[in-house]
């Protein structure tokens, strides 16, 4: 089993045992679900790691690993000078704070953060 996997493992079960403990010293049905919540969120993410990196020789999984072994590696691309980052943040905050407040403004907010992802999408290829 590799690092992620058991780092989601075992955070997964630490939430089933915390909102079981939560239940009976509590009996709050609402903190109990939330915790429950959490570990299927972590199982959720622990199963796609298992998918998607199955075949994947990660340097992090081995036990006799060093930093030097995993340098030159490439981690991905970064958009360090696009606006579309906080165009989609500020629409996020704009639709968030309509359903809240104003239903024009959580329509307004969609129609920002749909741009910004879909030009943020356009930009990465």
């Amino acid at each position: 089993m590799t690092t992620g996997r058991r780092l989601f493992v075992s955070s997964a079960a630490f939430g089933i045992a915390i909102a079981v403990a939560y239940w009976f010293s509590a009996h709050n049905p609402d903190g109990a679900v939330l915790l429950g919540l959490m570990a299927v969120a972590l199982v959720f993410a622990a199963g796609y790691m298992f998918v998607a990196e199955r075949a994947a020789r990660l340097v992090g999984d081995r036990a006799n690993a060093s930093n030097a072994d995993a340098s030159g590696e490439p981690l991905g691309v970064f958009t360090v000078a696009s606006p579309w980052p906080i165009t989609v943040a500020f629409g996020a905050f704009l639709l968030l704070l309509g359903l809240a407040i104003f239903p024009v403004l959580a329509a307004f907010g969609l129609a920002l953060l749909l741009f910004g992802l879909f030009r943020l999408g356009r930009e990465s290829r």
